[in-house]
């Protein structure tokens, strides 16, 4: 999962047009820092999993959204 983030991170981050303030930046940061916290043993709670999954979603509506809007 951590890896995965990592990725989702840096492409926001390469997008030129995602505002500097894009507010999931802050969102995913704090999750990797949670899973940075973490053993490799340790796992995601439900209530956790089902959080980072709508904040996913969500971000991702948001950036589809953006791009509908700039083309």
């Amino acid at each position: 999962l951590h890896p995965l983030l990592t990725d989702l991170l840096q492409s926001i981050n390469a997008v030129p047009f995602i505002p500097a303030d894009f507010k999931w930046k802050p969102t995913f940061r704090d999750w990797l820092i949670q899973l940075n916290q973490m053993k490799a043993s340790d796992e995601l709670d439900d209530g956790q999993a089902r959080q980072l999954m709508f904040e996913v979603e969500q971000a991702y509506n948001e950036f589809k959204n953006m791009l509908d809007s700039s083309e």
